[in-house]
């Protein structure tokens, strides 16, 4: 997969759903990223660059979380899940 490309053929999208699939797209990107930088992180015996990757992977989790939580407000099936999860979780 090439990073700067969108995985998504977006002509076979409805209008409609175009914003949720991009999203969804954004929170894989940001998935990639925290497990890359956790990674880098787990390699290093430089404890300065361990501090700065593990950082920015935090980061990334904000960011995940940002797309996810627009994402439950457009996508009520989606929201629907997420919630039952959590239900089944308690």
């Amino acid at each position: 997969m090439v990073f700067s490309e969108v995985p998504i053929e977006l002509k076979n999208i409805s209008e409609d759903d175009i914003d949720k699939e991009l999203m969804r797209v954004a929170i894989m990107a940001e998935f990639d990223a925290i497990n890359m930088y956790e990674q880098m992180a787990n390699l290093t015996e430089n404890e300065d660059l361990k501090t700065i990757l593990l950082d920015i992977a935090k980061e990334e989790k904000v960011h995940a979380a940002m797309f996810q939580t627009v994402l439950m407000e457009v996508d009520h099936e989606y929201l629907k899940v997420m919630a039952s999860y959590s239900l089944a979780k308690d």
